[in-house]
C-alpha cells in the first residue's frame, strides 16, 4: 500500500536522558523488507490520540543507521522532536551533576557527597539542618550478641550541631526539590545503563484527535538465502516433478515477527555507513596570549660607575671587585699586610761639606765696579 502523507520534519537531539511525556503509545512492528545487500527495511505502527510519545527500543549496533536513514510519517499530526540517549548516558550525565556515580552506591556514599545540602530527617524528631557528616560507630549488642555498624549523621541546626542515628530514621529527604529531581535523574540514568547494547528512542508526536503514526528505517541486516529441493514422483513412469524452494532468513532485531508482512527482495545495492552517533570536534589552532614585560629598573649593586681620565664604569667595577677581594684574602690571612714603604733616598753632600772626599773650590761671583753718582 502506497503511502501519500507528507514527510514531517524532525528534529533529532543526542540528550543524556529522553525527557517523559504525559502519555505514550506502543509501536509494533507491522512490515519487514530484506534484501540481499545486507540491508532491511523496518516499518513500524502506532495508533496514537493528542499529544503523545513514542519509544523505539533499537541496538547499540544499529543506531548510525537509524540516525541515517530514520523518518516518521503522521498523517494528520506532525513530529516534535526524537530525542536519544548520547553513546556513555552515564558518564555524560554525571558531568553536570553534584556527585558522581559512586555516590550512589549507599545512603552513606551519598549523603557524604552532598556535605552542606539540607535534609530533613524524621523519625523519633524531626530535625532540618545541613549536612555536616555521617560516620560509621561500632555498637554492642546485648547479651553478647556481637557488635554492629551504625552511622551517625551529624546536622547544623538552627540550634547548633544535633545527631541521629542513620538506622533509626523512618525517612531522610533533600530540602532542595531540584537536589531531589537530580537524584531521581541520576537513578534513572542507571537503570537505563544496564542494557547496554540498546539505546530507547522516543519520538514526540503533536497532534489532535486519532491518528496513525509509522516509524520507518532502514539498518544493516542478515542476508536472507535460499535454498531448493527437487521432489521426484513414486511413479517411475510419471513425467512430472516438484521444486520446492525455501527461503531462509534470521530474525537479529530482538523483536518477534507476529503478523508481519514480510517482503524478500534480491538485488545488490551500494550501502554506506557513516557514524552519526559519535561525537566530534574540530581542531582549532591555539594562539598564545601576548603578556606585555614591565620596564624595571636596574638592581643597585652598591657601586657607582664613574668616568674620570677615560675610565668607564666596567673600569670602575673591576676596581671595587679588586679591593673586595683583597680585603676577603687579607682578612682570610691569605696575603701579608701592606708592604713597607722605602727609605727616602739620601741627599747628596755639599761640596764643602766636611768629610766629602773630593772637596770642589767654592767659586764666588765676581763683583762688579760701581760706576760713581753724580753730584748735585
Amino acid at each position: 500500500m502506497a503511502i501519500r502523507n507528507a514527510l514531517a520534519a524532525a528534529t533529532i537531539g543526542l540528550a543524556g536522558i529522553a525527557a517523559g511525556s504525559a502519555a505514550a503509545a506502543d509501536l509494533t512492528l507491522e512490515r519487514v523488507m530484506l534484501s540481499t545487500g545486507g540491508v532491511g527495511y523496518f516499518e513500524w505502527e502506532a495508533k496514537v490520540e493528542g499529544n503523545t510519545t513514542l519509544t523505539l527500543d533499537v541496538p547499540l549496533d544499529q543506531v548510525d543507521d537509524v540516525l541515517k536513514s530514520l523518518v516518521v510519517f503522521d498523517d494528520k499530526g506532525g513530529v516534535g522532536g526524537i530525542e536519544l540517549p548520547g553513546l556513555e548516558p552515564v558518564s555524560q550525565l554525571f558531568r553536570d551533576l553534584p556527585f558522581g556515580p559512586e555516590a550512589l552506591e549507599s545512603p552513606v556514599a551519598l549523603l557524604n557527597a552532598l556535605q552542606g545540602s539540607e535534609v530533613i530527617a524524621t523519625g523519633s524528631r524531626t530535625l532540618t539542618g545541613r549536612l555536616l557528616k555521617v560516620e560509621p560507630e561500632t555498637v554492642q549488642l546485648p547479651d553478647g550478641g556481637g557488635v554492629t555498624i551504625r552511622h551517625r549523621v551529624t546536622l547544623a541546626t538552627e540550634s547548633g550541631l544535633q545527631q541521629l542515628v542513620l538506622e533509626d530514621a523512618q525517612s531522610v529527604k533533600f530540602a532542595d526539590p531540584a537536589l531531589q529531581a537530580q537524584v531521581d535523574k541520576a537513578l534513572a540514568a542507571l537503570s537505563v545503563a544496564h542494557a547496554r547494547d540498546r539505546r530507547s528512542l522516543t519520538i514526540a508526536s503533536n497532534g489532535q484527535g486519532a491518528r496513525t503514526v509509522r516509524v520507518a528505517y532502514v539498518v544493516a541486516t542478515p542476508l536472507w538465502k535460499t535454498s531448493y529441493r527437487l521432489i521426484l514422483p513414486a511413479d517411475l513412469e510419471s513425467t512430472q516433478s516438484r521444486l520446492q524452494g525455501w527461503a531462509v532468513i534470521e530474525n537479529m532485531s530482538g523483536q518477534d515477527w507476529k503478523d508481519v508482512e514480510l517482503t524478500l527482495v534480491s538485488g545488490s545495492p551500494v550501502t554506506f555507513r557513516q557514524a552519526l552517533y559519535a561525537s566530534y570536534y574540530v581542531d582549532r589552532q591555539e594562539v598564545p596570549v601576548e603578556v606585555v614585560g614591565r620596564i624595571l629598573p636596574n638592581v643597585d649593586t652598591g657601586s657607582s660607575a664613574y668616568a674620570a681620565g677615560g675610565t668607564g664604569a666596567a673600569d670602575a667595577d673591576d676596581g671595587a671587585r679588586a679591593r673586595r677581594d683583597y680585603g676577603r684574602a687579607l682578612a682570610e690571612g691569605a696575603v701579608g699586610g701592606a708592604p713597607e714603604m722605602a727609605a727616602p733616598p739620601r741627599r747628596q753632600s755639599s761640596p764643602t761639606a766636611p768629610g766629602n772626599p773630593n772637596p770642589m773650590p767654592r767659586r764666588w761671583p765676581a763683583a762688579r765696579p760701581r760706576s760713581p753718582r753724580p753730584k748735585p
